[in-house]
This record gives C-alpha cells, sequence and structure tokens, in this order.
C-alpha cells in the first residue's frame, strides 16, 4: 500500500534537516565524493564559479558550505519530480540527476546555474547514484500531491547557516506573512483595477515563498497557469535560492500538469541577477515592461556589513542617486539599510506608474533614525505611503523587529499614515495564514514620523565620541607584579581576552613603563552617577598639552621606553598579520586603527573633568569623572597610578573646566525624562531600543548658568548622588543600574521634575 503521509516545510526540515542522520550521513557521503573529483578541471571550474558568486554574499564561502548547496539542490530536484511524478520507484534517477526530466516535459531553465552537476563526474557517477537513490527512497515515503506552502522554507534557513544568511541579509519570511502582505496588495489591485491580471515581481524572492503564494492566490481566483507564468516572476542574486525558487514556482504549478505540457515550452521567470544592477530581464531596445505590483522581504544589512569594497562604492553611489543621504551626510552610509536602496531602487526600476510595492522591512527604517529621514519623505521615486502593518510585538518572528511599508509610486506621502498593529505570541514561527490569524491580535493606530526639527541643545557639537581602542585583546590588561625600575608586568587582559571574538583573541604579555599605562571606562561598566571599575590600557601616547601625541616604536626606542616599544611591536604584527584587506588599506599601522579620525589625540588634557554617557543600550546612564582623583590600580600590593584618563569609543563625553557644569550635565543624563523622550528616536532591535549616540542631544538642553537656580539645584542633587555611588554596596553584581535607581529613587524623582521644566515637557 502506499504510503500517504503529508509533507510540510516543518516535517521536511526535521526529517532531512541539520540534525537529521540524512543530512549528517548525506553531507559524509558527498565529502567524500568532493575528494576524489575537486581537482578536476572542469569540477573546480564549477566550483570556483560558485565561489566567486558567494564571495560577495558571504563573508567566507568553503567546500563545506558548497556540499550543503548541493545537498539543498539535491531535495529540491527529487521533491520538484515526485510532486509531477507518481511513479516512486526511481527508474527515471539518472532524468532527475541531469535534469533531462524537466526538460522532455518543456521546462527549459530549471537547471540554470546548476552547480551541482560536479555529481554527474564519471569518477563518482555510481557511488552518486547510490547516494541519491537513498534520499529518493527516503522522499517518496512522503505525499508532495497536498503541497499548500514553499516546503523549501525552513530547510533552507536550517542548512544555510544562521549567521551566513544573515551576513547577507537573507530572513527567510515566515508563510502567514507572506500570504497576509499579498492578500493585502492583490486586494488592494482588485479594488483598483477590476479584474485584470497584475504583473507581479519579487526582486530578492529567496526560496520563493512570495511567488509561491503568490502563485496559490491567482489560481483560486481562476488566473490560468499561461498567464501565471507571464505575470509572475522573481530575482535573486543567490544562485541557489533562484533554483530552489524554480522548484518551488514548479510545484505551486504542479497541480495542473496538463495546462503545463499544453505550453510545450515553459521557461520559468525566475532570474539569477542582481536586481540593483538593472538585471537584462526586458529588452531595452524596445520598451521596459514593468510590473503592477513589486512584492517581497528585500536583503536586511546595514551597509558596513557588505564586506566588498567594490560594491560597497556602487551602493555608496546608488544611495546618493536616490537622495537617501546628501553629500554632508554620507559619513552616514554605514548605519544605513540596504533594504531602504532596495525599495527605492526597485520601485523605480521594476514598478509601472499607479502600481503597488509591498516590502517587509526592519523597522528601524520608521524608528528614530537620522540617517533613514529622506527615505520617510518617499521622493525618489515618489511613492505614496498608504499603509504601515507593524509587527514589532509579534514573537517568534526575526531577530530584529519588523514592518511591512506599502505604496503607490507616483504618489505623495502625507502623514499621518494608516498603521495596522499585529500583537501575539505564535504557538510556532512557521503558522500558516489561519493559525496565525487566529493567534495574533490588530489595532489601527497612525504613525507621523520623528520629529527632528526641534532646536538641539547647546551642547549638541561639543559632545564626542570615545577613542576606538580596537582591537581590545592588544591594550587592555591585567597587572602580573611591578619591578624597581618603574617597569610593570602586564598581560592581555583575562575578561577581554573572553569576550573578544576571532580574529582578535591574542594574549601579549610584557614589560611597558608606568608612563604608558592609562585608564579608562567601558560603556557596560558605567553607573547612574558612577561607574564599576576603571580599565588599565596599555597606549603608546606621549601628553602635550591639550592632547595626546602618538609614538611609534622607533619614536619610543629613541626615547628609551624599550618596554612599551617591545609591546607595541608584537601588536603591531598580530596587526599586519590578522586584519582584514579592507583594514590594511583604511589603517597601515595599528596606531592608524588607534587614532580613528583623531578620536584619541583631541582629547583634551587641560580639561580637568569629563562627562560622560553610554553610547547604546536601553536606557541612558552618565557620570563625572575628575581625572586627578583617578583611583590607583593594584599591581602585585603596589599601587600603579595611572596616567591619564581616555575615553572610549563606546561612550559620549564632554570636558570642561567647570565642576558645576560637569554635574548639571550628568544630572539631566541620568533623569528619566531624557530617557523617556529618546525611546520613539532609537532603532530597536531583538532585545528593545538599543542605540543612543547624539539623541539626548537633539533636544534644547541650555547651556550651564551658575545663575540660574534650577541648573544649581540639579548640580547639588548630581554631586550629592556621585558621592552616595562611591559609597554604595550592590547586592547583585548584574542589573546594577536598577539597583542604584532604586537606591536614588527620591533623588531621582527631583531630577526628573526640574527636567522636565527646563525642557517645557510634561511630568508623567
Amino acid at each position: 500500500m502506499e504510503n500517504t503521509i503529508p509533507i510540510s516545510a516543518r516535517m521536511l526540515s526535521k526529517k532531512f534537516g541539520s540534525a537529521s542522520h540524512i543530512y549528517l550521513n548525506s553531507k559524509e557521503s558527498l565529502r567524500t565524493l568532493w575528494e576524489e573529483v575537486k581537482d578536476e578541471p572542469n569540477v573546480k571550474a564549477k566550483f570556483d564559479h560558485w565561489l566567486n558568486t558567494f564571495r560577495m554574499l558571504y563573508d567566507k564561502p568553503d567546500s563545506s558550505l558548497f556540499i550543503d548547496h548541493t545537498y539543498l539542490v539535491i531535495l529540491a530536484k527529487i521533491i520538484t519530480y515526485l510532486k509531477f511524478n507518481n511513479n516512486k520507484s526511481g527508474y527515471e534517477l539518472a532524468k532527475i540527476i541531469d535534469g533531462k526530466y524537466f526538460t522532455d516535459k518543456g521546462i527549459t531553465n530549471i537547471l540554470e546555474e546548476d552547480f551541482s552537476a560536479w555529481l554527474l563526474h564519471p569518477k563518482i557517477k555510481d557511488k552518486m547514484e547510490v547516494l541519491f537513490l537513498h534520499i529518493f527512497n527516503e522522499l517518496s515515503d512522503y505525499d508532495f500531491f497536498k503541497i499548500d506552502e514553499d516546503v523549501f522554507g525552513e530547510i533552507y534557513e536550517d542548512i544555510v547557516e544562521r549567521k551566513e544568511r544573515h551576513k547577507a541579509g537573507e530572513y527567510y519570511t515566515p508563510e502567514w506573512l507572506v500570504q497576509l502582505t499579498l492578500n493585502e496588495v492583490i486586494d488592494l489591485w482588485e479594488e483598483r483595477k477590476g479584474e485584470v491580471i497584475p504583473k507581479i515581481l519579487d526582486p530578492a524572492c529567496g526560496s520563493g515563498t512570495f511567488l509561491y503564494r503568490a502563485i496559490k492566490i491567482l489560481i483560486q481566483r481562476g488566473v490560468s497557469i499561461g498567464d501565471i507564468i507571464k505575470n509572475v516572476a522573481g530575482i535573486d542574486i543567490n544562485p541557489l535560492a533562484a533554483i530552489i525558487a524554480k522548484a518551488n514556482y514548479l510545484i505551486a504549478i504542479g497541480d495542473f500538469i496538463e495546462d503545463i505540457e499544453d505550453l510545450e515550452k515553459v521557461t520559468l521567470p525566475v532570474h539569477t541577477k542582481d536586481s540593483l544592477k538593472i538585471p537584462d530581464l526586458f529588452d531595452y531596445n524596445v520598451k521596459i515592461e514593468k510590473c503592477d505590483i513589486i512584492v517581497g522581504n528585500p536583503p536586511w544589512v546595514v551597509m558596513r556589513s557588505m564586506k566588498n569594497e567594490d560594491y560597497q562604492n556602487f551602493l555608496k553611489h546608488e544611495v546618493l542617486k536616490y537622495h537617501l543621504l546628501e553629500n554632508k551626510d554620507v559619513h552616514l552610509f554605514t548605519q544605513m539599510e540596504l533594504a531602504t536602496l532596495f525599495f527605492c531602487k526597485c520601485a523605480d526600476l521594476y514598478l509601472k506608474r499607479d502600481g503597488i510595492i509591498a516590502f517587509v522591512m526592519p523597522r528601524s527604517v520608521l524608528a528614530g533614525t537620522i540617517h533613514h529621514i529622506n527615505f520617510r519623505e518617499f521622493k525618489k521615486p515618489p511613492v505614496k505611503l498608504i499603509k504601515i502593518i507593524d509587527l514589532e510585538d509579534v514573537t517568534p518572528l526575526f531577530n530584529m523587529p519588523s514592518c511591512v511599508l506599502i505604496g503607490l509610486k507616483d504618489g505623495i506621502t502625507e502623514y499621518p499614515v494608516l498603521l495596522e498593529r499585529f500583537m501575539g505570541e505564535l504557538s510556532n514561527r512557521s503558522a500558516g495564514f489561519y493559525e496565525a490569524k487566529a493567534e495574533l491580535v490588530a489595532e489601527a493606530h497612525e504613525y507621523i514620523p520623528p520629529d527632528f526639527s526641534a532646536r538641539p541643545s547647546y551642547y549638541y557639537d561639543k559632545f564626542k565620541v570615545g577613542a576606538s581602542i580596537f582591537p581590545r585583546s592588544l591594550y587592555f590588561v591585567d597587572f602580573i607584579y611591578t619591578t624597581p625600575s618603574l617597569l610593570v608586568a602586564v598581560k592581555t587582559s583575562e575578561e577581554i581576552f573572553r569576550i573578544v571574538k576571532d580574529p582578535w583573541r591574542v594574549a601579549l604579555e610584557g614589560n611597558v613603563e608606568e608612563d604608558f599605562i592609562y585608564a579608562t571606562l567601558l560603556a557596560w561598566e558605567m553607573i547612574p552617577f558612577g561607574y564599576v571599575r576603571f580599565r588599565p590600557v596599555v597606549l603608546p601616547i606621549k601628553e602635550l598639552f591639550n592632547g595626546y601625541e602618538l609614538l611609534d616604536v622607533s619614536s619610543l626606542e629613541g626615547n628609551n621606553f624599550l618596554g612599551i616599544a617591545e609591546w607595541l611591536k608584537k601588536a603591531e604584527a598580530i596587526w599586519s598579520k590578522r586584519r582584514t584587506k579592507k583594514s590594511e588599506k583604511r589603517f597601515p599601522s595599528l596606531l592608524d586603527r588607534l587614532n580613528y579620525n583623531n578620536l584619541l589625540t583631541t582629547q583634551n588634557l587641560s580639561k580637568r573633568y569629563v562627562v560622560l554617557y553610554n553610547a547604546t543600550g536601553t536606557n541612558l546612564v552618565s557620570c563625572v569623572i575628575d581625572k586627578p582623583s583617578l583611583p590607583s590600580f593594584m599591581a602585585n600590593g603596589k599601587e600603579v597610578k595611572p596616567k591619564g584618563f581616555i575615553v572610549d569609543v563606546k561612550t559620549w563625553f564632554f570636558e570642561t573646566e567647570s565642576e558645576m557644569e560637569a554635574y548639571y550635565l550628568s544630572a539631566i543624563f541620568n533623569s528619566g525624562i531624557i530617557s523617556k523622550i529618546i525611546k520613539p528616536l532609537q532603532p530597536r532591535g531583538l532585545f528593545g531600543a538599543r542605540a543612543i549616540h547624539r539623541r539626548p542631544l537633539l533636544f534644547p538642553i541650555p547651556e550651564f548658568d551658575g545663575n540660574n537656580d534650577m541648573h544649581v539645584e540639579l548640580v547639588d542633587i548630581s554631586k550629592r548622588c556621585h558621592e552616595k555611588m562611591r559609597t554604595m554596596k550592590f547586592a547583585k553584581k548584574n542589573n546594577i543600574r536598577a539597583e542604584v535607581r532604586k537606591k536614588l529613587e527620591g533623588e531621582i524623582k527631583v531630577i526628573n521634575h526640574i527636567v522636565s521644566k527646563l525642557l517645557n515637557m510634561e511630568e508623567k
């Protein structure tokens, strides 16, 4: 009796995914076959082509990832065959492997870019067929005739390692969200255009989830297979994704095999191209055939994550071309989401006038991201944003908050815009549409972008970011012992060594002169009105009146500072060996990296007080450092006085000679008022609002005035709070900040009251 176990994405991932014995055994067999033929010229050529393609997408593609891709292509071929064919005996195995089965059916391009063809090499063909037959027999236990979802999405997400996919901005979109989005846009299309069949494009189609569901919706609405093939298309830069999307496309239309055969010849409209580089999909000598609907989930990746320098330069040019940034703001380029450029350029290139665009986007594009102000205007090309689906309160979903933006081309965006907020906890991330509908609730709201038009603080341009003391393992130290000759035996800090990542998990040890021991404060060890501890760092710098001078090895040796010279020599060697090619160009020496943007040498020794606040975190915290009062470090029972205080890059700072001004500012930054008003402006990650940077200074914090009673009262409270912090004992090591706020609840309440008056805000 024929087995009819229904197949699903979840079932396929469980039975054939990375934790299954089928995958583990198959990968071992594929690895053995690979070793036999990897040096054969035609096989090597296939691998080199794959390698060149995926170097742009992933950080370090290798043969292990290549074998994973091969395994997924094998699954895609067999599953597509089983969808089309009742025969489960495997006698057409050879035709499945070389693709002849599909070409005989008139399907011309399912195996374009098929890098798995290395398996057909004569040296391993017989062994490969044994492996293929084993997988075939395992798959034939299932019923593929009742598929109603993208069955490949979950296993693709599972086998192509999460860290690799996310570096390329690839996020698998769950079935329920795909259908929700498509229902919105297709209903909108039919309201506006009646029964005219829309031409639909997913320009970043991945495994084809949007294509699959769009086809199913159109079939339900009576559209023929011939018209679907003419009107539903996908593009993806990833050849593996394109192969799987084609398989999904065939499976979606597979119930109508007779209609397909009537077409005689079918070229699946899924293309392996870069959507941002104008794919050659249309005849440019005649007319660009644009689409009615563009829908999908574009790559989610910040520009700084793009490692290919040429491609990054191309993206920078496009960002300026689409006015997502102006030339004066180009320094913000690395913080931008690639998805914003995808939205604008795809609407420009592929969408008809009055066409609909609906993209799943990182929600940060709507939040307090100053670098996305121009995007939220939707001016090039002009798009009228008509609806936002807010998914921030849906779990589980992506590893960062998300939303769907729906707009009409050639309209003008006017705020407020309708925002539908979905909320709830799904029993399964891969829930179907009706399952999710039952578990989620929706509320209607209005969205207005954050307003940055208010007058910023007097201190807006006076705060700076600290120095890039990176790689940390080359500077942060623990003391071993001191010597009579003013040398200190030090080694790389054990705690820092544990938390740094490769390639900088290295350890140095040596004797350095005390004159090169400085103190710094890591942002996560800052607490309201104080700190947990200072960290000793070894820095090859010399004090000037109002700054620092970097000293290279020859300068140090020339001044007989042989200990620090030897330390720097070792550190430079490690830097030269382990830095990236991009860093090699930008930072020829380690000192160039240390003084990136002159963030170290411009720190001012002549100013006694430093006001600090954290660059990232859920809540703002601040403290004042009095440089002459720095505590000593202890080394084998002996005190080592730090030469000075250096502000680290994860903190923002302001230097002043006025003690009162310093404590005044620290009081304001520690108020709950500032933390509250910057929340809507902070981009949000999986763990809530994180980035702070210059946001507290966007509000009109006035210059300190010693004649203003409110200013002076803030100074007095702030000084008392700092003094209390110096003697305070903590019950726990984690969540110290919350404990501090609890113990200083009365003082902070008074500060909040004063700050609300200073900023002319209601106190809630």
